[in-house]
């Protein structure tokens, strides 16, 4: 229980049990003559100190105050009609309510009800002062109140739990969003990175056997370098300051730019496009322009000297997406991150991906993004 909390309840434990411990001393100096009204009076303050601790510890206030009233029923009972009696039920609601066991203030206010008409009935300075009402009615009067304050405190109780778990599964979303907020951000790494450094890698390995083209070269890499840097400068401040819906999101109009760097990279690369385009959501047109990106990258990375072409085929509900090469690549048995990564964007947006070797060789990737309706 938290500091603030706890003064809280002593606070309120203050303002209602002063003028109530007021009254009783009183009440019991006017009712009860001689040292039993300073036994009365020290009881009920005990129960006012104890009542302060009802939520930080339940179980031990509620038990001291039932010790405070059996030691007041002790003394005289006439005790039942001093204010601080109210401190009672309000305890039973507490104990209901947070303490581990529900039913201790149910067994507790039964058997102090019990108890307290017999008392009720039995003492001699009730009988001299005529007071009702009949034990009967008086024990179902108890019971009553004590029914109530057991009741409100279940209610008090559920509602604590049901707001516990609103709390955790409000965590639990928090943390499937914060982490697939990261899952998107590595993704959105992944393909500016290695994108990028393949490229660079592949003109710096190429650079070595032909010194004639060190410029073109070098131009290239240069130009690679500063479009990664200018990505990884978006990337890096939406990590800062936003979230992923403000990341660097390239389209179909960005493919020119990412065809046109390849080619000056050295790669034999054809487009061919079919069809009539139509819209597509902006996931969709990322998810196109990274499984073009992706496979790509993977043709510069594993493919060598390779000739590439990529298909764009309008259909009445979908694009599909096709990059074949004639290289030396992978089987596709086994799954990198960019396989991955592609299957998952595909799959996220209601399409379909599929990659293997060729009939003829090379490697082929074949991915359908649905059109937006």
């Amino acid at each position: 229980m938290r500091l603030a909390d706890m003064r809280a309840d002593a606070l309120l434990a203050f303002v209602v049990g002063l003028p109530l411990a007021v009254l009783t001393a009183v009440v019991a100096v006017l009712s009860v003559p001689g040292a039993r009204a300073f036994l009365l009076i020290a009881a009920a303050l005990v129960a006012h100190v104890a009542f302060a601790f009802r939520r930080a510890r339940p179980v031990t206030s509620h038990l001291v105050i039932c010790a405070a009233f059996a030691a007041e029923a002790a003394v005289t009972g006439l005790f039942l009609v001093l204010p601080s009696v109210l401190v009672f039920p309000l305890s039973l609601f507490a104990c209901t309510a947070y303490a581990p066991r529900r039913w201790l203030g149910l067994v507790t206010g039964g058997v102090g009800a019990g108890a307290v008409t017999a008392r009720f009935a039995t003492d001699e300075s009730v009988q001299a002062a005529s007071l009702g009402p009949n034990p009967w009615m008086l024990f179902a009067l108890l019971m009553a109140v004590v029914a109530a304050a057991w009741s409100m405190g279940l209610f008090r109780r559920t509602q604590l739990a049901y707001v516990q778990v609103l709390q955790e599964r409000a965590g639990q979303a928090a943390e499937l969003a914060a982490q697939g907020e990261r899952t998107r951000i590595a993704r959105e790494m992944h393909d500016v990175v290695a994108h990028s450094l393949s490229v660079m890698v592949n003109q710096a390995k190429g650079g070595r056997y032909a010194p004639e083209r060190a410029a073109e070269t070098l131009e290239v890499i240069e130009d690679t370098g500063r479009q990664a840097l200018t990505d990884m400068r978006g990337l890096l401040g939406v990590l800062r300051t936003g979230p992923a819906e403000q990341l660097p999101q390239p389209g179909l109009a960005d493919l020119p730019d990412l065809l046109e760097r390849l080619r000056r990279a050295g790669l034999a690369l054809r487009v061919v496009e079919h069809g009539e385009s139509r819209r597509l959501s902006p996931a969709a047109e990322l998810t196109a322009y990274r499984v073009v990106q992706e496979a790509l990258t993977n043709v510069v990375k594993h493919a060598g000297e390779a000739a590439v072409a990529v298909t764009l085929s309008w259909q009445q509900d979908a694009l599909l997406v096709e990059v074949v090469d004639d290289g030396d690549g992978v089987d596709g048995t086994t799954a990198g991150h960019g396989l991955i990564g592609m299957r998952e964007r595909v799959a996220a947006i209601g399409g379909g991906l599929s990659t293997g070797p060729g009939t003829a060789g090379g490697f082929v990737v074949r991915a359908t993004i649905p059109v937006e309706r």
